[in-house]
């Protein structure tokens, strides 16, 4: 008698394999996906959140914002890499794209004596 595989048996171990690949790979990439934006985010919460910091270390030059006399201003990203806040060669996942650039901005907003910070990508 013959030791091996039969041809049929082969053909049914690639169907098995080739099934579990199918169900694999979109999930893996969904996964992937959602890595990204996930860094991105974080990426964008640490910018708003060293400009907080910067306002709170520069109260002089934000009082007017603090004291509700002047409703929005937007702090360069810039400004809080050369202040040592963030890093500048972050770079957002999905697109590849460096996140701190000369366009890129946080607008602070006062609304009613809360202030709110949104990263604005240049």
């Amino acid at each position: 008698m013959k030791k091996g595989f039969t041809l049929v048996e082969l053909l049914a171990v690639l169907v098995i394999l080739g099934a579990i690949i199918l169900v694999a790979v979109p999930s893996l990439i969904s996964t992937n996906k959602a890595s990204e934006e996930n860094e991105y985010s974080e990426f964008k919460t640490t910018i708003e959140n060293a400009a907080e910091a910067y306002v709170e270390i520069h109260p002089d030059k934000y009082a007017d914002l603090k004291n509700g006399t002047t409703t929005s201003v937007t702090i360069p990203t810039e400004t809080l890499v050369s202040a040592g806040l963030v890093e500048g060669n972050m770079v957002n996942p999905q697109t590849e794209n460096r996140i701190i650039s000369e366009a890129s901005y946080v607008s602070a907003q006062n609304s009613s004596g809360v202030i709110t910070y949104t990263y604005v990508a240049g």
